[in-house]
């Protein structure tokens, strides 16, 4: 129950910051130089969209009954399921690197200067991740 507790304290703090974060960055609006406003609306946006989607879904599990916890629990672990779920990851993960080529391509033709090397770097984590995690699964398997 502390746990929970802290966690809820916690998380509040974090949406508080962000509000305050927001807050602030409007409140000095010309004041700030465009990249520090926008990285104070970026990472205020990031810390309240995170914190308050667990706020809000911790508040959603607490009204669950036991039952549909069961129920939720037995959807997660079958095995059609599991199926499903890596298939749309498979996929995705495909998708989504089509996805990052395209915007290469695009900051390239556009000469982007750096955002080249952004996107660049990108698609190299992108493709290094799926070979670890393919090594990693591969041994537990």
């Amino acid at each position: 129950m502390k746990y929970i507790q802290r966690k809820t304290v916690l998380l509040g703090s974090v949406l508080g910051v962000a509000v305050g974060l927001f807050a602030g960055a409007l409140v000095l609006g010309e004041r700030l130089s465009p990249p520090v406003s926008g990285l104070c609306f970026g990472v205020a946006g990031i810390l309240g969209g995170v914190a308050g989607s667990r706020l809000i879904m911790a508040r959603v599990e607490r009204n669950w009954t036991p039952e549909e916890r069961k129920e939720i629990e037995r959807g997660e672990r079958d095995e059609r399921n599991v199926t499903i779920r890596e298939k749309a990851a498979y996929s995705s993960w495909y998708w989504s690197l089509y996805l990052l080529w395209g915007l290469w391509l695009l900051t390239l033709v556009t000469q982007g200067g750096m955002y080249v090397a952004f996107v660049s770097a990108a698609i190299v984590l992108h493709c290094i991740f799926y070979m670890v995690n393919v090594g990693r699964w591969s041994r537990r398997m």
